[in-house]
């Protein structure tokens, strides 16, 4: 079933950050923008999607931009417990002018374990690394 304002806090999150953050793609043409801080009871901390969204995104062929700075915002949407499970939003936007021109969504889960926070945090990573795989063909390439 889909939920209309699932995309709503990435949306939010990246319009919010329009002015001042253009700075952060001026070393490549593909930067982090920012991360939206994840819910107190997804179990998964800032720095784990902070650390996970940098680490995937500076694997990403800066030339794929094609000359433009993308900027990208990354929001943990939804996780769960049984399974484990996260979904994560990449929201990708012109440096320049703040326009969003796509929102990636990457998902995983783990199935016959305990939710644990380093199990959740595994989980989350590889949904970061869904989401920011999908980003070279939301800007055209493959």
């Amino acid at each position: 079933m889909a939920r209309p304002f699932a995309l709503l806090p990435a949306l939010l999150l990246a319009l919010g950050s329009v002015t001042g953050e253009s700075s952060a793609a001026t070393e490549t043409e593909i930067a982090l923008s920012e991360v939206a801080p994840p819910p107190p009871s997804s179990g998964i901390d800032h720095a784990t999607l902070k650390t996970a969204a940098e680490g995937e995104i500076k694997r990403i062929d800066g030339s794929k931009a094609k000359g433009r700075r993308v900027l990208v915002s990354v929001a943990l949407v939804k996780s769960d417990d049984a399974p484990v499970s996260a979904t994560v939003n990449a929201t990708l936007r012109e440096a320049r002018s703040g326009t969003i021109f796509a929102i990636v969504e990457g998902r995983a889960r783990a199935e016959g374990s305990a939710a644990t926070t380093d199990l959740k945090k595994q989980v989350a990573h590889a949904a970061v690394r869904s989401a920011v795989r999908q980003i070279p063909q939301a800007l055209g390439g493959k």
